[in-house]
């Protein structure tokens, strides 16, 4: 554990005591996400995002990941004509009312995809590769995790 490596360091801090209020504000954190989340029908539980990086929120929250701009684990990939076409066919028959890019990438793929599948079709922003800017709502984990959750249920509900 971080917090008893940190003791064996520097034994003077009270490290088991931060971890754990720490991991009780990430369970409250997790309670009030499921909250902010509850509202969104099941039905709109799909994301499509700019690259795969909602899984993890995906299997927590009871959400589908049903396709991504860039497909591939790196942002540096180009996809060719045939995928986005495939993923513009997919948002059409899904009803996808969104897609959810990143604030670290640019969002030019993303909106041409939103607007080749209609005019209802949004592009949000979320933090998944890095944190706000200091003094905002996002500059700490706890915040950013809080602000996505937010616009999602925004978004989808």
């Amino acid at each position: 554990m971080i917090a008893e490596a940190l003791t064996e360091i520097d034994p003077s801090g009270d490290w088991m005591a931060r971890a754990e209020a720490y991991a009780a504000t990430l369970t409250e954190l997790d309670a009030e996400i499921q909250d902010i989340l509850a509202p969104i029908p099941h039905e709109n539980r799909v994301l499509i995002t700019n690259h795969d990086s909602l899984g993890y929120f995906a299997d927590r929250y009871e959400f589908e990941v049903i396709g991504v701009v860039i497909p591939g684990g790196s942002t540096l990939a180009d996809p060719s004509s045939a995928e986005l076409a495939a993923l513009v066919e997919e948002i059409v028959e899904e009803g996808v009312k969104v897609i959810f890019a990143e604030t670290i990438d640019s969002t030019a793929l993303a909106e041409a995809v939103a607007a080749e599948a209609g005019t209802d079709v949004a592009v949000v922003t979320l933090h998944t590769g890095s944190l706000g800017e200091p003094g905002t709502e996002t500059d700490n984990i706890v915040g950013m995790l809080r602000s996505n959750a937010l616009r999602i249920a925004e978004a989808l509900s």
